[in-house]
């Protein structure tokens, strides 16, 4: 995909993740209705865990995130998401990763640490 269409899949994440409002929910309720907005905009959504987060030393960020229900991915990914997958395995947190297809580096349009309670 080409850095403009990829451009474009992030402004929708962030026109979709932006300004919503929600009364009465629990935050799994509030994650699920995030979730769904999300996929609404074809993006592809995952949640799980950072089993390894380092460097190498060409200075590339290596990631291993585990989404939930069983499928690993092992990639490079830029420094902004790694700093995310880096936070959350030092927090023992989940990760919610939106993508444009498998949550693989160069996919990526959002990494956010979620709650416990998530």
């Amino acid at each position: 995909m080409s850095k403009p269409d990829m451009a474009e899949l992030v402004k929708g994440v962030e026109r979709t993740l932006a300004d919503k409002m929600t009364f009465g929910l629990s935050d799994e309720q509030h994650f699920q209705q995030m979730a769904g907005m999300v996929a609404a905009d074809a993006s592809a959504s995952y949640v799980g865990k950072v089993s390894f987060a380092g460097q190498t030393s060409s200075g590339a960020f290596q990631v291993q995130f585990n989404a939930d229900g069983g499928s690993g991915y092992s990639s490079t990914w830029p420094q902004w998401a790694f700093e995310q997958a880096k936070s959350a395995l030092l927090g023992d947190k989940k990760l919610w990763v939106i993508a444009n297809g498998s949550p693989f580096g160069s996919n990526l349009l959002t990494v956010l640490i979620l709650s416990t309670r998530v």
